[in-house]
């Protein structure tokens, strides 16, 4: 037993010594991308809320992966030493084993386990007929879980070390731990932005099948101005996970509307993309665009992509109350439509 105790000690510090990683215990920048983990995921549940919310927003699961969680102790745990997390007298007749080894500069195991009144408390509530099993924290950040974390000195190499190890009533474990930009590009993700649909003038009926004309500008307009993200041209989207303090909020940006196709093209910014042709209005205070050539050469006339650019920042909020935010990858929205362009034909009566 004290050969498999000696190893444990000294798994229990190797453990303890990568804990106090610099890299863990820095707060994240928040510099963009989708890197979203190591592909587990857990079931979150969030309150949506902004222009952008699906629906009129409320609460929703959304599946992302964690940064950190809390797990029972397994019944072989390290290195074959047999210990039952449910067992919490058993578990602290471990604990009581180990200690002894975690010494001088394997002291620093120590920190993963909490003061002996908590080992008590585990005890006494099991025999008082609660279920209770010992936790230990699992993934990529888990000092974002622990409840507690302290500087270490210079004597351990500096950097930071927290409690890895905690009971709690069986099944009553905290929740896994979001990042706010994992949570921000999941927000993304659920943003309502509608293909711009657009309409225009000239739209000629009749057997020309809603034809415009070479040379005649061609006003474009989008059917609802929140395709272009209103007047200010934006959509914001937050979500909040309950139960936390944890948020982030999303903000996509578009500087207007592009009108492309094959023969004629335009970049209308979001004011301009709203303005509906009306009799009489002037050229200029429309998003318009003119065909130079017949589309004879492409049946149905030409395609015409109407599209939106939006770039995507966020802001948020950890567990401790730091903020944080920093850009997203953007998104784009597009709708094709086919637009017939005929020549205006004239015919001109020589004079006698």
């Amino acid at each position: 037993m004290r050969a498999v105790v000696r190893s444990l000690s000294a798994v229990l510090t190797c453990a303890a010594l990568v804990l106090t990683a610099p890299a863990l215990a820095a707060a994240r920048g928040g510099s963009g991308g989708d890197d979203t983990g190591d592909g587990y995921e857990v079931g979150v549940e969030v309150v949506l809320t902004g222009d952008g919310a699906p629906g009129d927003g409320g609460s929703y699961t959304v599946s992302i992966p964690p940064i950190c969680w809390w797990e029972s102790v397994s019944t072989s745990f390290i290195e074959g030493a047999p210990v039952d997390g449910t067992d919490p007298v058993a578990f602290y007749e471990w604990f009581q084993e180990v200690r002894p080894f975690l010494s001088g500069h394997a002291a620093i195991g120590q920190l993963a386990f909490p003061d002996t009144p908590e080992f008590l408390e585990a005890i006494a509530l099991e025999e008082s007929g609660v279920d209770v099993t010992w936790y230990t924290i699992g993934g990529p950040e888990p000092l974002e879980c622990s409840p507690h974390v302290e500087q270490l000195s210079d004597y351990y190499g500096g950097g930071e070390a927290g409690v890895m190890y905690s009971w709690f009533v069986t099944g009553e474990e905290p929740a896994p731990a979001v990042d706010p930009e994992t949570l921000a590009i999941e927000a993304r993700e659920h943003m309502v932005i509608a293909e711009p649909e657009v309409d225009r003038n000239p739209k000629l009926a009749d057997s020309l099948d809603g034809a415009t004309f070479v040379n005649v500008n061609t006003w474009f307009w989008v059917v609802d101005p929140e395709m272009v993200g209103g007047s200010g041209g934006t959509r914001t989207i937050r979500a909040d996970v309950v139960g936390t303090d944890v948020w982030a909020e999303v903000t996509a940006t578009t500087d207007g509307l592009s009108i492309a196709s094959p023969n004629g093209s335009r970049q209308c910014d979001p004011e301009l993309a709203q303005q509906a042709w009306a009799p009489g209005a002037a050229d200029t205070g429309g998003c318009s665009v003119q065909f130079t050539r017949a589309s004879v050469a492409y049946p149905g006339g030409y395609p015409v992509t109407a599209a939106t650019e939006w770039t995507a920042s966020w802001e948020g909020q950890e567990q401790d109350g730091s903020t944080v935010g920093g850009d997203l990858d953007p998104l784009r929205r597009e709708s094709t439509v086919n637009v017939p362009v005929a020549e205006v034909q004239t015919i001109v009566k020589r004079a006698r």
